[in-house]
C-alpha cells in the first residue's frame, strides 16, 4: 500500500471507462463517501490497483469531493475485503467476488 496523490498524479489523472472495475456510492444523511478501484493506471505496475475514496457534505456536491488515492496490491485488497469492519460494505463484497 502507497501513497499515490505524491505532486500532482492525483490532479492529473486520466480515467477511461476500461479502468474502473468497481464504483459505489455511500449516503448516510447528508454525507456521501465514494469508492472507486481502478486498475491500468499510469504509473502504477500492472499487478497493482489504485483505490479513489472520497467524501463530501450533500451541500456541496459531488464536485466539492475531496479526493484519496492508495495504490494496493491484490493480497492487500483482499485482506481489506475480508476484515470484519468491512464484511457488510458492498464495495468490499464486490472486491472479495472478483478476487475469488
Amino acid at each position: 500500500m502507497r501513497d499515490y496523490a505524491k505532486g500532482n498524479l492525483l490532479n492529473n489523472l486520466n480515467v477511461k471507462l476500461h479502468n474502473i472495475l468497481f464504483t459505489n456510492t455511500i449516503a448516510d444523511g447528508y454525507e456521501e463517501q465514494k469508492y472507486i478501484l481502478l486498475t491500468d493506471i499510469e504509473g502504477i505496475a500492472y499487478d497493482e490497483y489504485l483505490l479513489l475514496e472520497g467524501g463530501h457534505c450533500s451541500c456541496y456536491g459531488f464536485d466539492e469531493t475531496e479526493w484519496y488515492a492508495t495504490v494496493y496490491e491484490e493480497d492487500e485488497l483482499i485482506n481489506l475485503a475480508s476484515a470484519e469492519y468491512n464484511k457488510k460494505s458492498l464495495f468490499w463484497k464486490m472486491v472479495k467476488k472478483y478476487f475469488e
